[in-house]
């Protein structure tokens, strides 16, 4: 895939496809090309802004670094997502590790251009607000999520929420049991039991390492019962 290509599918979903044109195009003549292979780092919490990323193809493991020196992944980005605003303009480290969790295509904006094109015309600092806003939002979905009491409804609200962000249009997640078990923070035989039972009432269907949402109202009723 060349450049062209890349923004043109850029351009059709996300934050980048709700930009102006104008916008698209200016940003377009700074972007560069990258491929990364599944285990990859894109960066680490602590690492200096390097510019800023969106993601066309394959997806990324979002995690934050815990107070006993692990990891916790909190979430699986797909196709559309844009990452990096935010340490790059307050011009401070990096506060989650990213990495590739299959093969991946992604365009950089490097910090020296794009800091250059936002100097040069300040108006582009409002389409930037607009992605830490949807940024900000999506992580105070994952900490409410991580809030609610019941196991059961913890993972009912957690499938909703990845199906919104991440399913494909049959409702599709590319997430293995073991990885949303350690998202919803629940044991996975807990997990298991609870995901089996969603598969008796229609709500979901799973195969190796994705599972389909198949009523998602029906999730939403669930959380809210």
């Amino acid at each position: 895939m060349d450049l062209g290509c890349a923004l043109d599918m850029l351009a059709t979903q996300g934050w980048f496809a709700e930009r102006s044109a104008e916008t698209r195009a200016r940003l377009g003549t700074i972007a560069k090309l990258r491929s990364f292979t599944k285990g990859d780092r894109i960066y680490l919490a602590g690492d200096r802004p390097n510019g800023m990323f969106g993601l066309i193809s394959g997806s990324l493991n979002i995690s934050i670094p815990r107070a006993d020196g692990e990891d916790y992944t909190a979430h699986r980005a797909g196709a559309g997502f844009w990452l990096g605003d935010l340490a790059l303009f307050s011009q401070g480290p990096r506060l989650v590790s990213v990495h590739a969790a299959e093969p991946t295509l992604m365009v950089q904006l490097p910090s020296p251009e794009l800091v250059r094109l936002v100097r040069d015309d300040p108006r582009l600092y409002a389409d930037f607000y607009a992605l830490t806003y949807q940024n900000f939002r999506m992580a105070f979905d994952i900490i409410s999520n991580l809030a609610i009491p019941s196991t059961e409804k913890r993972v009912a609200d957690r499938l909703v929420l990845e199906a919104k962000m991440r399913g494909d249009q049959e409702g599709w997640i590319p997430l293995s049991q073991a990885e949303l078990a350690n998202m919803t923070a629940v044991s996975l035989p807990t997990l298991k039991r609870i995901l089996r039972r969603f598969v008796e009432l229609g709500l979901i269907d799973h195969r190796y390492a994705r599972i389909q949402v198949l009523d998602r109202s029906a999730l939403v009723r669930l959380c809210r019962g």
